[in-house]
């Protein structure tokens, strides 16, 4: 169940909880009634007190924040032109904004028409909702190229010690980051193409993949029907 549906389910559960009882008519005492309360109460000044229903509508609205907390394990949203996503602590599960009229399934497969010298086709796989294909050179460095169908993009990315930056692909909305860890450097980007979205990694600097990115789609991403 996603956040925003749990959120709403809750809203309307106390919605209903409490439409009742906040447009419940008031009791009405009788005239004795007050008559003899006075009487009792006469020389003693009451405290302000709060309505008892206040309060249990500040209860209800912590039960629903604590259930999003435990449910959702304290997530947060990310968001980013042309791209969103759930924020773990480890990390991030990213999903495209707009999905509205791309192609179900892979309908035209597209490959890296530009490749850094040394590099080949080393292997690929497709499939009905993305395809990945795998470039390396005699070092054993990679370059991976992934096509995914926009609604059934939902990868997980690693978030630790990365930042993601917004960005653009030869004006498509992307988003990339870097990851450097004992001297090795890896990066990657995503960019929402239109009727698909592309993903690029591998060694190098964000600055190196994203030019990579933008040669090929300056170049025309090959594809075949």
């Amino acid at each position: 169940m996603s956040e925003q549906l749990l959120y709403e389910v809750l809203a309307e559960a106390y919605n209903k909880e409490f439409a009742d009882f906040d447009n419940a008519p008031r009791h009405r005492f009788s005239h004795s009634h007050k008559v003899k309360m006075r009487r009792l109460f006469a020389g003693y000044t009451a405290a302000p007190t709060t309505r008892p229903r206040i309060k249990l509508k500040y209860v209800w609205i912590a039960i629903i924040l604590a259930c999003l907390l435990v449910i959702t394990g304290g997530v947060i949203m990310f968001f980013a032109d042309g791209f969103k996503g759930i924020v773990h602590t480890d990390h991030i599960r990213l999903y495209v904004s707009d999905v509205e009229g791309s192609p179900e399934t892979i309908e035209k497969s597209y490959f890296l028409s530009v490749l850094p010298e040394g590099f080949t086709l080393e292997h690929y796989t497709t499939g009905y909702s993305f395809n990945t294909f795998v470039y390396r050179n005699n070092e054993g460095k990679g370059i991976f190229f992934t096509q995914y169908v926009k609604n059934e993009f939902d990868p997980y990315v690693n978030n630790v010690g990365v930042e993601f930056t917004e960005t653009t692909v030869n004006g498509y909305n992307a988003i990339y980051a870097e990851h450097s860890k004992d001297g090795f450097t890896d990066s990657i980007i995503f960019w929402d193409g239109g009727d698909y979205v592309f993903k690029l990694s591998g060694s190098g600097s964000k600055e190196y993949i994203k030019e990579l990115a933008e040669k090929n789609e300056m170049a025309g991403l090959k594809g075949t029907e």
